[in-house]
């Protein structure tokens, strides 16, 4: 399967949906990456649905009537979320359970996933991590996939969303309103998800990820990784795994790095985040008709990993309008220091390594 047939199905995608400039890229090559979830925020009518049919329709060759698609309300049972019960044979004593299309598809769309329920969670998190869901010592399985979650962040029916599932998505995008001629485009289209042309479907899509995997990671790219992990994470009083988060917050306020990242956080970052930089990255080559990863692409989806995934202090609400914004000032932060501070660091400079010992010391530099 080449990448041309998928282009071709961006093009058709194009031809029924406005991207706005912020989030085109990510947007594009977000399906290109096997078993990715895709978490979409913004209010009612910015697009994320239509978004979630056409990837759908255009790579999965689904129908508007049989979309993989659980729509997500407080009062949902699993059982009505993710599995089909037959009833005759409940009345009966047996108990015979079936999983809905949504557990094994190849495509996924879940649909306010901020209005689910624990119970719900919980099950979706067997479902992200481990790739199957165990109920009643029954399991089921999904195959390799897609998946795209929509979320309102204004929604007054809204649930705080479990810190260990939002860990397993893979990338999360901030929606943005359309200006100008981006929104004359859009008032333009009237679509019928089945008039939308199909251009792949599971095989072919299974064939691209395959490809997409075999993307090279250099050397500098892990090590990049870590560096950035450090500068958002490492303590200099210890590790916060352990560490009580008040006592840690105390600590900071009169730390020599109370402006940097890491005063910032609540706790320290996990480290799927890394895979899921480098599976970015990888599609961003990829999309690029690249077959190794650049230093440039780790950075492009660094905050697209991040920003769902950091829990942050009250304090960085006053002085940020969004947490996305700070995330990406840090990103941008990092990639100066990079050049100007750790890289002549690891190559002997000893003022460097004075300017920023925190975050090169964390990962074994020390002169």
């Amino acid at each position: 399967m080449s990448l041309k047939k998928y282009l071709k199905g961006i093009e058709e995608m194009e031809s029924w949906y406005t991207f706005s400039k912020e989030t085109e890229e990510i947007l594009k090559i977000m399906p290109l990456v096997r078993n990715g979830k895709l978490l979409l925020m913004g209010p009612y009518g910015y697009g994320k649905s239509l978004y979630a049919y056409l990837v759908g329709r255009i790579f999965f060759n689904y129908r508007a009537d049989n979309m993989p698609v659980a729509q997500l309300m407080d009062e949902l049972s699993v059982y009505d979320v993710l599995f089909n019960i037959d009833i005759p044979s409940l009345m009966k004593g047996e108990e015979k359970m079936e999983p809905r299309e949504i557990v094994s598809a190849p495509f996924k769309f879940i649909n306010e996933f901020q209005r689910g329920n624990y119970r719900v969670y919980n099950a979706l998190l067997g479902l992200f991590s481990e790739g199957f869901i165990t109920i009643r010592d029954m399991k089921f399985e999904t195959q390799d996939y897609f998946a795209v979650l929509d979320a309102n962040p204004m929604d007054s029916g809204s649930r705080e969303i479990p810190a260990a599932l939002l860990d397993r998505i893979t990338a999360s995008v901030n929606m943005r309103s359309l200006k100008g001629e981006e929104m004359m485009q859009m008032l333009d289209y009237d679509v019928e998800l089945d008039k939308v042309k199909n251009y792949l479907n599971e095989k072919d899509m299974a064939a691209l990820w395959k490809k997409v995997n075999g993307i090279k990671i250099p050397e500098s790219g892990k090590l990049l990784l870590a560096l950035v992990h450090s500068y958002f994470s490492s303590c200099v009083y210890g590790d916060r795994a352990v560490m009580d988060s008040r006592h840690v917050a105390s600590l900071c306020e009169s730390c020599t790095y109370r402006t940097e990242p890491c005063a910032m956080l609540k706790e320290p970052l996990g480290q799927r985040w890394w895979k899921d930089t480098l599976r970015i990255a990888k599609a961003k080559a990829f999309f690029e008709s690249r077959d190794s990863v650049k230093i440039d692409d780790i950075f492009f989806a660094m905050p697209y990993a991040l920003q769902h995934r950091v829990r942050t202090r009250e304090k960085l609400r006053s002085l940020y309008p969004s947490k996305e914004k700070w995330v990406k000032e840090s990103v941008e932060n990092a990639k100066r220091l990079l050049k100007s501070v750790w890289i002549p660091a690891l190559k002997g400079d000893e003022k460097k390594m004075e300017k920023d010992r925190r975050t090169l010391s964390a990962i074994g530099v020390e002169q």
